[in-house]
């Protein structure tokens, strides 16, 4: 019996004279790029989008393919895609949740790759309708804030961060991320302070939380009033300040953990004494630096407290007996996103979200 492989969205048999057939998905994304409404033939359309697997590396990668005239040419379907994504936020369904959040990821990534030169206006225009704009992103931002607040599912919450991380880092310069705008404007302060100061919530989103606060302090700090920044200035709440100097301590503790181990792994060994003696009659002053990858983000962080708010101080002098009860990433999260987000999408049945990549 022919085997079926499956490979970008293709379904592909080991017979060569059946041609290869795209999974129902794929097929209504197909649909979305036409410049007809897909919703004509079929009023069920985006009811039945949302309850499918979304296929984030076939999404994502036409999007990239089109210029900025060629998206302008399906806009309508593109604007339609991303307000129904934004209505699925609101439904008691998680799979529809889950669906609609890693495809507003598709959206924002694919659309910012293709235009990156582009104006953030036209962007925005592209993405959701510059008319549209402003009640979009409010209903956005508060479907995310609902969410994240909400005692619901931890796996929605790690995708709703990983969207808004999204957001904030798809432009080289955050200053120049026009859409942030709206998220000064429908501020998430408290949901991201809710998380810091709730023990089990911060020990599983806790990395991110912080991260997102400092990149959303440094969008146009010099040039206008932040309102992230106002708010972090005068936090006075213990619990608050505490679970931020938690999740900072934890993670520069992980970086010192990380060198030391690599340190002891190049003084350890017989044989990389006999490699450093034979190194050193060829090579003058051979000190080898150890390279252990500098946590950028959480610095950032740990900066943004100390010169905002007085009172993190205090904090920082403070001891932490929690530290190492909190599993902090691997890998730090960089300003800039490249690796496609969510290629390799999270499984719906059960919501156990995997790990987006935010490498550089």
């Amino acid at each position: 019996m022919a085997q079926a492989e499956k490979k970008g969205g293709l379904l592909r048999k080991s017979s060569a004279n059946k041609k290869p057939l795209k999974e129902k998905v794929v097929l209504m994304y197909d649909e979305i790029f036409m410049t007809e409404d897909p919703s004509k033939c079929n009023p069920r359309f985006w009811e039945e989008l949302f309850l499918m697997k979304v296929n984030l590396e076939y999404l994502e990668g036409k999007l990239e393919s089109l210029d900025g005239e060629e998206l302008m040419k399906i806009k309508d379907n593109i604007n339609s895609l991303f307000q129904r994504c934004i209505r699925a936020l609101g439904e008691e369904h998680p799979i529809r949740v889950v669906n609609a959040l890693q495809t507003l990821c598709a959206l924002i990534r694919g659309v910012h790759q293709k235009n990156k030169s582009t104006s953030g206006f036209d962007i925005i225009n592209m993405l959701m309708g510059f008319d549209k704009a402003e009640m979009c992103m409010k209903n956005l931002m508060e479907s995310l804030d609902s969410l994240l607040c909400a005692e619901g599912s931890e796996s929605l919450k790690s995708l709703c961060l990983k969207l808004l991380l999204c957001l904030v880092t798809v432009t080289d310069n955050i200053s120049q991320n026009t859409i942030l705008e709206y998220v000064m404007i429908n501020s998430i302060f408290e949901a991201i302070l809710q998380i810091l100061s709730n023990p089990p919530s911060r020990r599983e989103h806790g990395y991110e939380a912080v991260v997102l606060l400092a990149l959303l302090v440094n969008y146009r700090k010099y040039e206008s009033v932040n309102p992230y920044i106002v708010k972090l200035s005068i936090i006075d709440d213990e619990a608050t300040l505490n679970g931020m100097g938690l999740v900072v301590a934890q993670a520069l503790s992980e970086y010192n953990r990380q060198y030391k181990d690599k340190e002891e792994e190049h003084q350890s060994g017989f044989f990389s004494t006999l490699t450093n003696m034979v190194g050193s009659m060829f090579i003058a002053d051979a000190d080898e630096k150890i390279s252990v990858q500098t946590n950028a983000a959480i610095l950032l962080a740990l900066y943004e407290a100390v010169h905002l708010n007085r009172n993190f101080i205090t904090v920082l002098a403070q001891s932490h007996p929690e530290i190492g009860l909190v599993t902090m990433p691997v890998s730090p999260v960089p300003t800039t996103p490249v690796t496609p987000l969510g290629t390799t999408p999270p499984s719906s049945d059960g919501l156990k979200l995997q790990e987006l990549s935010y490498d550089k």
